[in-house]
């Protein structure tokens, strides 16, 4: 049986058990439904398509099943490759285990080691001298404990893989570390860079439905995750008595923690209730788009051959990149 990152435009004949990640079905200018399906393994991720589609493929191909091409053709279009869905079978874990096959042979994981840099993480927490700043970051983390080192960090676009949201969250406060002695001069407050780069996503464990990222939760879609993690960090402030709603009294550290979150995505046409309007706030929204930025382009160029282009990425303004490095 063949794995993802193995199929190439040369094999004209794809065994293939992967799982169905999300689907969408759509009609075609002649009337008829076709299906583009997202399928990935733990060696990445490929499209396929179902160009005839009856009511019990529409049954069957949902996401998060397991689902085993059987003679797949295989295609490219925009220099992408993709997959020709011919026949097909849907397999349960119990099938997957008479097989012999892992279900985290269907999971794409972060290239790190989440539970060391946790570690770290707790450690560089626990060292801060701002308590409200460390004591909400803490509660919240303590919350949602294993959600956080184990979620993905979206649906698509950027790390969208198991511990992404924890990957991507470390990456940001380490970054911030990073920067730090070379702006010394500057008049920033690092010990809120750092809590405000661990929470600016956490409202995404709430966003979506489950940590295969399958979906967004009526949460997700009505309020989105900056609004919930506004919310999550006023409702721990209170329970820590930071805040008295009753008496409109808000501790001003509060406050500046919530800007963060509000501003994270940097500007409002991007998602951002408020734009920031303190130094932290830049630093915190430069990071959090050059991460996305990075992991998304770099894994259009991994998909193409090298000295190819990658299709137009609508992220990036439509623009192609070119693979010059293997």
């Amino acid at each position: 049986m063949q794995k993802i990152k193995e199929i190439t435009a040369d094999i004209k004949s794809v065994n293939l058990i992967a799982r169905i990640e999300k689907v969408a079905t759509l009609t075609g200018a002649s009337g008829q439904n076709y299906m583009i399906v997202h399928l990935v393994d733990s060696t990445g991720r490929m499209e396929a398509r179902k160009w005839t589609v009856n009511e019990a493929d529409k049954q069957n191909i949902q996401p998060n099943n397991f689902i085993e091409l059987i003679d797949a053709a295989t295609s490219e279009y925009r220099g992408q490759l993709q997959v020709k869905i011919n026949s097909y079978q849907i397999l349960d874990k119990d099938e997957l285990i008479k097989k012999n096959i892992d279900i985290k042979e269907f999971v794409v994981v972060a290239p790190i080691d989440v539970e060391k840099d946790f570690i770290e993480l707790m450690n560089i927490l626990n060292a801060l001298e701002n308590e409200v700043y460390k004591n909400i970051t803490m509660a919240l983390i303590k919350k949602y404990e294993n959600s956080f080192k184990y979620y993905p960090a979206a649906m698509t676009i950027h790390h969208n893989v198991e511990s992404g949201l924890f990957w991507h969250s470390y990456t940001l406060v380490k970054n911030a570390l990073a920067i730090k002695p070379l702006y010394k001069y500057a008049n920033v407050d690092w010990e809120l860079l750092i809590c405000g780069s661990i929470l600016h996503d956490i409202g995404k464990i709430s966003e979506l439905t489950d940590e295969n990222g399958s979906d967004y939760s009526l949460e997700g879609k009505l309020l989105g995750h900056i609004s919930i993690g506004n919310a999550e960090i006023a409702q721990i402030a209170e329970q820590l008595d930071y805040t008295n709603s009753a008496k409109g009294v808000t501790n001003k550290f509060v406050t500046l923690l919530q800007h963060m979150v509000l501003a994270s995505h940097g500007k409002n046409e991007f998602g951002s209730p408020t734009e920031p309007v303190i130094i932290e706030a830049i630093i915190l929204s430069t990071f959090d788009n050059l991460d996305a930025r990075i992991y998304r382009v770099n894994e259009e160029v991994n998909k193409v051959d090298l000295d190819s282009w990658t299709g137009r990425l609508p992220s990036e303004d439509g623009k192609m990149f070119l693979k010059h490095k293997k």
